[in-house]
């Protein structure tokens, strides 16, 4: 498949899917989710305000897995099979809780949280949005300027905390300039 050759009533269509796959699933791990705990909590303390450290949620899956969502069959035929298998991805964020398959691990927890407060600046309807466009725009999940923001403050994150900074403030910098579609 081509980027760009998507109509704007199916481009429309996979953000309703993509809105209703989040939401249902957020609905589904919820009751089982915990708020951060005090350790993770003081890591991540620098990086985001206080609203998004007590609105996050995380719940450890252990043996089980996130099975694929149903939109994956048509992604990885749109992206020549390049699309990321949730099975083994370290976590998912599921609009304000972050599911690990295994552990929760500081670098992954972090990308998650970025997810967490881009949609909390954004919302959730334009999040959604954005990420499906970019998405359909680049036929690449890696492309996508959401996921391109969050790779990159998690590697600013993992270098270390000599220099902290604010995620909140960074998304609200892309988002101004126009950065994410």
């Amino acid at each position: 498949m081509e980027p760009g050759q998507f109509s704007e009533a199916r481009v429309a269509e996979m953000v309703s899917g993509v809105a209703a796959y989040f939401g249902g699933e957020r609905k589904l791990y919820f009751p089982h989710s915990e708020p951060l705990t005090d350790g993770p909590r003081e890591i991540l303390k620098p990086y985001f305000s206080s609203t998004i450290l007590n609105k996050v949620k995380t719940v450890v899956l252990h043996e089980a897995r996130i099975p694929p969502p149903p939109f994956y069959a048509e992604a990885l035929r749109m992206t020549g099979g390049k699309f990321p298998d949730f099975v083994h991805m370290a976590s998912v964020t599921y609009v304000d809780v972050i599911v690990f398959h295994d552990k929760i691990e500081p670098r992954a927890l972090f990308h998650g949280m970025v997810h967490v407060a881009q949609i909390e600046i954004l919302g959730f309807e334009r999040y959604v949005d954005l990420y499906v466009r970019g998405f359909v725009k680049n036929l690449s999940w890696l492309a996508i300027p959401l996921e391109d923001q969050a790779y990159k403050l998690d590697a600013r994150f993992a270098e270390g905390p000599a220099v902290t900074f604010s995620v909140e403030d960074e998304i609200r910098q892309w988002m101004n300039e126009g950065r994410y579609g």
